[in-house]
């Protein structure tokens, strides 16, 4: 049996001087996870500690030629800047590391979080979504290379072959983007029809939302009885997944939904790219916001996904705060329902089943109050 061979990456971030190690750390550390989860083999990091990233190459002159050095010593495949550069930063590293090796490829954070949503996307709507997001991140690379051939072939006051190049790479780009667009708002308005067959018949829906790797997946197939796929790596799920669940007291089913995990830094971009597919979200009555309890950074994820519901505008939605892995968290139940109890925290394991009675009670009290 042949055995892949992992491509090797170097990662490259600027901290600002005032950060902690505890907070570079737990930076790269999600990073590194993105990387694992796209299949990548993590060679070397590299940290520059700055207040603001070079103007003109993000990263100093010292730490670039650095970087070079690794790439040919450690035959690095990838290197990823942990921050959202420009099409012209990413094009002239590309240029510089490429005596280093011909066939370096350079990415930003927001290229690696594609690439793994490329990997996972299962149904029509998600891979159009992907697609979409990467042809309006990769647009200004476009024109950034129609640039350097202008450079090349045009003239002062004439109109040089580059010139006219970028103007077709511009038109292209611009048809792609309007024919993805036509092919998802079609998928867009077949979903949304659902949602309201659903609300016309008054079906109510929960919706389940989360940090990327809390345990969504497994307590949405713990609630509804599915077997949907769960993996122990960021963005698991990317198509938004609908169940239906019998309330025993309400003597009614309902609606629950499982979509796309969050994560710290995660570009509005991606978000907006990915609204139609959390329409679920958007539309249900009560959230269920999944937190790994054993997660010590888990105040800041809580955080995270709060912000992403404000950019959402579902901030003010009712929700209930689920703690999962309680069997592995170090940390107390009664300081959890003190400090959260405007959200109706509940404590659960999903993997040893435990907490699922007390919190299909309070869906039940938190539907019957709307």
């Amino acid at each position: 049996m042949q055995t892949l061979v992992q491509q090797k990456f170097l990662l490259i971030s600027v901290v600002p001087q005032g950060m902690t190690d505890e907070t570079v750390f737990q930076d790269m550390q999600e990073l590194s996870s993105l990387v694992r989860t796209y299949g990548g083999q993590i060679s070397e990091f590299l940290i520059q500690h700055r207040d603001k990233s070079d103007k003109g190459m993000f990263i100093g002159k010292g730490k670039i030629e650095e970087a070079a050095e690794i790439i040919s010593k450690e035959k690095i495949d990838i290197v990823v800047m942990n921050s959202v550069l420009k099409s012209t930063q990413l094009f002239d590293f590309k240029t510089l590391w490429q005596k280093n090796n011909p066939k370096i490829e350079v990415w930003d954070r927001v290229d690696l979080i594609l690439h793994i949503f490329s990997l996972h996307a299962s149904t029509a709507e998600a891979k159009l979504q992907i697609e979409l997001a990467q042809m309006r991140h990769m647009g200004p690379r476009i024109y950034g290379m129609g640039y350097v051939l202008s450079q090349q072939a045009g003239g002062i006051g004439t109109l040089g072959v580059g010139e006219t190049n970028t103007e077709l790479m511009r038109r292209h780009w611009r048809d792609q983007i309007k024919k993805t667009q036509e092919k998802l708002t079609k998928l867009s308005s077949e979903r949304e029809q659902q949602l309201e067959r659903r609300r016309k018949i008054g079906m109510q829906t929960i919706s389940i939302v989360g940090y990327t790797n809390a345990g969504k997946t497994a307590l949405f197939n713990t609630l509804c009885g599915k077997h949907k796929l769960t993996k122990n790596v960021l963005f698991a799920t990317l198509d938004s997944a609908v169940g239906k669940m019998y309330l025993q007291e309400l003597k009614q089913e309902i609606f629950l939904s499982d979509t796309i995990g969050f994560i710290q830094n995660l570009p509005l971009s991606l978000i907006n790219a990915f609204k139609s597919t959390l329409m679920e979200s958007i539309h249900a009555d009560v959230l269920l916001h999944v937190i790994d309890a054993s997660d010590p950074n888990m105040e800041k994820k809580i955080g995270v996904v709060e912000t992403i519901l404000q950019e959402l505008k579902i901030e003010n939605k009712n929700r209930i705060y689920v703690f999962n892995k309680m069997d592995v968290a170090n940390i107390d139940e009664k300081d959890l329902q003190k400090q959260f109890a405007p959200f109706h925290p509940q404590c659960i394991s999903v993997k040893n089943n435990s907490g699922i009675e007390e919190l299909k009670s309070t869906i039940e009290q938190q539907l019957t109050v709307l």
